[in-house]
């Protein structure tokens, strides 16, 4: 950043002011919102002077990279101190037992969205960071971290205008394929179940086997193909409003069955790729990524997860599941990863300015070059292997991945759901026995459960 001039205060000769001043006085600028944050649920704000933070990732993984940089530059700037724990993906769950103590020992952890809506707000220990949106972005004149993260992310992270995490990182679900080797998928992608269909048609005629590549021994993975079904078929919602119907008609409606039929044609005309139904993760997406199938529909952690694996010449393209028909749904599916403060935080304050500091273009810009992957900032260029899908974000209507039933109902999608879902893609039950067992077997579920 350019320094920033000012006169002295004798009026004298005009001095610099150095990085550190500037973002100094940024930061100080919102000290009497985070104060006001702090005292909406936190036991105390602290010294301001230090914090404590439990991070989701391992300290080699490329974020962690990103974040550790980002601490240091904020402690230089700011001189308040960050104790950095790396836990990985446990991190909630290892807090959990200490959020109703008096010693609360993170007071920042950043995690999956589905985390920390069902250990930290759920059960009211998430700090509302709603107030965070009016403050500045230090080094950024006239941001605040409301104006750069955009409100379509936010409202998924928020339940009843309370915002318990503040996104850094957004990953959504595409259909992915090398455009080196399908140059004319790349020219002109499928846009409609039939046209998705006709080239999966085509490309098992040339290969003289199924073309889509799955690890149906990976639950989520095989979940993807069936909530994209609903969603396209019913529309946003209909999947979760199912999930939780506690007679288990609506999992039985024809509608619902109708959706799921189309999921079933691609089983049994044999769409997949050969092997995919006893595979064990990561053969099949390995095998698709050397070129041996041609469609992948995964994260935007594909890139990144098969990258080792691909050939030299391979060109990361893919496309959103296609709309039943012209002008059906085409909804993206949303997960996100973000910051959290437990309430009883005790330096609450201090984190909240870091929130504030690594939401800065700077920062995030690293999230996408170093980490590969999509942030919430529309001004943030993502990886040239992400821009198929940041096109499909930003051009189209977000909703959370799997209507947020991982979150309201995790207990329900693994115990009655994922069975049934595996058994139904692997060819070992039709789309209406499927529904019909589903039905009968989450009415019973959620008998219990009440």
């Amino acid at each position: 950043m350019s320094p920033v001039k000012q006169p002295s205060p004798a009026g004298g000769s005009i001095r610099p002011l150095s990085r550190r001043t500037v973002l100094v006085t940024a930061l100080a600028a919102t000290a009497g919102l985070t104060a006001t944050a702090c005292g909406a649920g936190s036991a105390s704000g602290g010294s301001g002077n230090s914090f404590t933070y439990w991070s989701m990732w391992k300290q080699n993984e490329p974020q962690a990279k990103v974040l550790q940089a980002a601490v240091k530059e904020f402690t230089d700037d700011t001189g308040i101190k960050v104790s950095v724990q790396w836990k990985g993906r446990q991190v909630v769950q290892q807090l959990a037992p200490t959020l109703n103590t008096a010693s609360v020992p993170a007071d920042l952890v950043d995690s999956a969205d589905r985390f920390a809506y069902a250990q930290l707000h759920a059960i009211g220990q998430a700090l509302d960071l709603t107030p965070l949106l009016d403050a500045s972005i230090p080094g950024e004149s006239g941001n605040t971290v409301g104006s750069v993260i955009p409100a379509k992310y936010r409202s998924l992270t928020s339940t009843n205008g309370t915002l318990w995490q503040m996104p850094y990182e957004v990953i959504t679900s595409q259909i992915w394929y090398d455009g080196h080797a399908l140059p004319e998928v790349a020219d002109s992608p499928p846009s409609t179940w039939a046209e998705f269909t006709d080239l999966l048609a085509s490309r098992k005629k040339d290969r003289g086997e199924g073309p889509l590549a799955l690890d149906a021994d990976i639950p989520d993975y095989t979940a993807l193909w069936t909530y994209y079904a609903v969603l396209r078929g019913l529309g946003p919602g209909a999947f979760g409003k199912a999930a939780q119907d506690k007679t288990g008609a609506l999992l039985r409606a024809d509608g619902f069955v109708d959706a799921l039929s189309r999921v079933e044609k691609l089983v049994s005309t044999g769409d997949f790729a050969s092997g995919y139904d006893g595979s064990k993760w990561p053969a099949l997406q390995q095998k698709w990524a050397k070129g041996k199938s041609d469609f992948l529909l995964l994260g935007t952690f594909a890139p990144s997860e098969t990258g080792p694996f691909a050939q030299s010449s391979f060109s990361y393209r893919s496309f959103p599941v296609p709309a039943f028909a012209e002008g059906g749904d085409t909804s993206q599916d949303i997960s996100l990863i973000g910051f959290s403060i437990p309430k009883k935080a005790r330096n609450s304050e201090a984190a909240q300015k870091f929130i504030a500091y690594f939401m800065a273009k700077r920062h995030l810009q690293k999230i996408a070059s170093q980490a590969k992957n999509i942030t919430p900032r529309s001004d943030v260029a993502v990886p040239a292997e992400l821009k198929d899908a940041q096109k499909a974000l930003t051009s189209g209507n977000v909703v959370k991945t799997l209507d947020g039933v991982k979150e309201t109902a995790a207990d329900w999608y693994t115990k009655v759901f994922q069975p049934l879902n595996t058994k139904f893609i692997t060819g070992h039950l039709s789309a209406k026995s499927f529904a019909a067992q589903l039905a009968d077997d989450s009415a019973a579920y959620w008998k219990t459960a009440s």
